[in-house]
């Protein structure tokens, strides 16, 4: 840990700086922005990593958005920062102080953050006299209208512009109804982004695991508690037999899009322990991850992988045959 003399003269201006060029880089480069902008949230992580303090995250969180409000004139860009990356910055944080830096903080984290949100979003449209779900496809549309005025201003042309916003407006219809699943997606993308960005710069400066990690529980052990695969077959059986409608509809779907999602990251989890195991390379292990990438499809593969293993149990499955193999 840094003193705090030096924690304040050096760490947290670069952080503030940092975080700032990479929430900027997001928003003004295309494609290449969205990975800038996943990692918007990892100085706040390192610089968790370098102290124990309570304060630095949250000054952090309060210079950016200072000067982002200096910078822009309007407070659309601020409370864009602060509704995805500042706020989710504020929760991880609290739960990396007290210790606890394992997958399962992720999602704890990300279930905080996402309930602040959609608190916070029933009642601006209780106020206003509208749905959650419209105001969830308003502000969604005005992000991109945000977005789209940076492009813009960037040199993007009008024909891409269009596209944009066309795909924008499809895009809200459906978003609206599965917005809480969205949400937690996003907060979980974006923190586990972020702590592993952050985790991978402090190994390679310092050639060595932050101290606050020494007690992390690894992510290739991940296990969802076996009774949840019971709420994500109600929540299918009733979304494909029941004429479901209104809030209960929006219940259903939200709570399998939560737990398929869930399921999909202990089956990334059961891929990683099999890499282990089997001492795949990381050059074998990019491509496998590439082929995932590139035919979508397959990560359905490793949601089933995930809700078998509540009766599988595909690891120690894995163990068995590596015995076996080295017989």
């Amino acid at each position: 840990m840094v003193d705090d003399q030096v924690l304040i003269s050096r760490v947290l201006p670069i952080a503030v700086m940092l975080t700032v060029v990479l929430y900027l880089g997001g928003a003004l480069f295309p494609i290449v922005g969205a990975l800038i902008g996943l990692a918007a949230l990892a100085p706040g992580v390192y610089l968790r990593f370098q102290t124990s303090l309570r304060w630095p995250p949250t000054v952090m969180v309060a210079a950016v958005a200072g000067l982002l409000f200096l910078g822009f004139r309007t407070p659309a860009p601020v409370a864009v920062y602060f509704l995805e990356f500042g706020l989710s910055s504020l929760v991880f944080d609290y739960f990396l102080r007290r210790r606890r830096p394992g997958v399962e903080t992720l999602f704890v984290s990300a279930a905080i953050t996402t309930f602040l949100v959609v608190m916070l979003m029933v009642w601006l449209s209780y106020n206003r006299g509208v749905t959650p779900v419209f105001l969830s496809e308003q502000f969604l549309l005005a992000n991109v209208a945000e977005v789209s005025a940076i492009y813009e201003r960037a040199g993007v042309t009008a024909a891409q512009l269009a596209v944009l916003r066309q795909a924008a407006e499809e895009v809200a219809v459906w978003a609206g109804t599965l917005f809480p699943s969205l949400l937690f997606i996003a907060f979980f993308t974006v923190q586990g982004f972020g702590f592993g960005a952050a985790r991978l710069f402090y190994n390679r400066l310092h050639s060595a695991p932050p101290e606050l990690l020494k007690e992390a529980s690894s992510f290739s052990h991940m296990q969802v508690p076996g009774l949840l695969v019971w709420p994500l077959i109600v929540c299918l059986g009733g979304l494909l037999l029941l004429p479901l409608s209104g809030m209960p509809r929006f219940l259903f779907f939200n709570g399998a899009g939560l737990l398929l999602f869930t399921y999909l990251i202990q089956g990334l989890a059961i891929m990683q322990f099999a890499f282990e195991v089997y001492a795949v390379s990381r050059v074998q292990r990019f491509f496998i991850c590439f082929f995932f990438l590139a035919f979508q499809f397959l990560f359905i593969f490793l949601v089933l992988l995930g809700i078998f293993d509540t009766w599988l149990d595909v690891r120690l499955r894995i163990v068995r045959r590596q015995q076996r193999l080295g017989r």
